[in-house]
C-alpha cells in the first residue's frame, strides 16, 4: 500500500490519481488506434472519450455513494472524504452506456459499431486502473496463506499542529491497513489480469469478426463473470451487498450476463454481413421472351 506518491509542500500527489491518469491516457490513443486501424472518424472517438470519461466518472462516483451509504451517512466528514475518492466501475457503465447511445444517435453514427470499438480500451484502461487501487489499499481480498498473497503495511502520515504561541509542531503518525498485518488475497491484481485478457479477446474478435456488436457483448458477458468470481475473494465489507450475501457488483453481473448472453447468441444465428449484401447483389436471370 503506498496511496501518497509525494509532497511538494501542501501539496499532495496520490499514486491512485497517477495511475488513473495513464489508464485514461493509455485507453484514449488505445481508442483513436483502433478507430484509424478500422477506418472510422479519428475526431469523432476523440470527441466522444472526453464525454464519456466525465460521465463514466459521475455515474461510478454516483454508485459508489448508493453502495456507501450506510457508512458514509454517520458524519459528514466521512461524506467529504468519499467525495474526493471512491469509483464503482459499473456505476460508469451504467452511466455511460445511454449516454453513448444518445450520443450515435445525435451524430447519426452506428451505436453497436462505437459499442464494438470503445469496449477493448475501456478494459485496458480499467486493468491498469486496479492497480491504483492496489496502491490505495481499497478493494482488498479476503486472508489467505497463498504463496502470491500480500501483506498492506502500514502508511506514515505527517501531522501539522499548532501549539501555543503560534508554534508549529510535526508529528508522524502510522495509519495501518484494516488488514495489517494479515496476508490477503491480491483482489485488483486479479481483476487486472482478467480486464486486461478480456481486452485482448475483444481486440482480436474487433478486428477478425465480420458480425456486429459481439465485441461489446462478448465483453460485458466475460467481465461480468470475472467479477461476480473476484466478488467471492474481495474482503472490503463496505462495497455494498443484497439478498443476503450477494455483492452490489455480483448483483449487477448477473443482471448483465442473463441479457447480453441472450443478444450474443441471436446475434451469432443471424447470417454475416457479407452474405446478406451477396445476395442482394446477385444479379437477376432476364426472362427468354418465348418466340410465337
Amino acid at each position: 500500500m503506498h496511496p501518497i506518491l509525494f509532497k511538494i509542500g501542501d501539496f499532495t500527489f496520490y499514486t491512485y490519481g497517477l495511475i488513473m491518469a495513464i489508464a485514461f491516457i493509455t485507453a484514449y490513443f488505445y481508442l483513436l488506434y483502433l478507430a484509424r486501424i478500422s477506418g472510422q472518424e479519428v475526431e469523432f472517438y476523440s470527441n466522444l472519450f472526453f464525454w464519456v470519461m466525465i460521465t463514466g466518472v459521475l455515474g461510478a462516483k454516483a454508485l459508489y455513494l448508493v453502495v456507501s451509504w450506510q457508512e458514509i451517512k454517520s458524519s459528514f466528514q466521512d461524506l467529504t472524504g468519499c467525495l474526493r475518492g471512491g469509483l464503482v466501475w459499473y456505476g460508469g457503465v451504467i452511466a455511460g452506456l445511454p449516454f453513448i447511445y444518445y450520443y450515435s444517435r445525435r451524430h447519426k453514427k452506428n451505436f453497436t459499431r462505437i459499442a464494438d470499438t470503445i469496449v477493448s480500451p475501456a478494459l485496458a484502461g480499467l486493468g491498469i486502473g486496479r492497480w491504483g487501487c492496489l496502491m490505495a489499499g481499497c478493494c482488498y481480498g479476503k486472508e489467505s496463506n497463498l504463496p502470491w498473497a500480500i501483506v498492506y503495511k502500514a502508511e506514515e502520515k505527517v501531522l501539522q499542529l499548532f501549539g501555543e504561541n503560534g508554534i508549529i509542531h510535526w508529528i508522524t503518525e502510522q495509519i495501518h491497513h484494516p488488514t495489517y498485518p494479515h496476508s490477503v488475497h491480491p483482489a485488483p491484481v486479479y481483476e487486472s489480469i482478467g480486464d486486461f485478457i478480456i481486452a485482448f479477446i475483444c481486440y482480436e474478435v474487433f478486428r477478425r469478426s465480420k458480425r456486429p456488436g459481439i465485441s461489446a457483448l462478448l465483453a460485458f458477458i466475460l467481465y461480468a463473470l470475472i467479477r461476480f468470481g473476484v466478488e467471492f475473494l474481495r474482503g472490503d465489507m463496505d462495497r455494498g451487498f443484497v439478498l443476503g450475501s450477494l455483492s452490489t457488483s455480483q448483483f449487477i453481473s448477473i443482471l448483465i450476463i442473463i441479457p447480453c448472453g441472450y443478444l450474443m447468441v441471436r446475434q451469432l444465428r443471424k447470417p454475416l454481413l457479407e452474405q446478406v449484401e451477396r445476395k442482394s447483389e446477385k444479379p437477376k436471370l432476364k426472362k427468354k421472351k418465348s418466340k410465337k
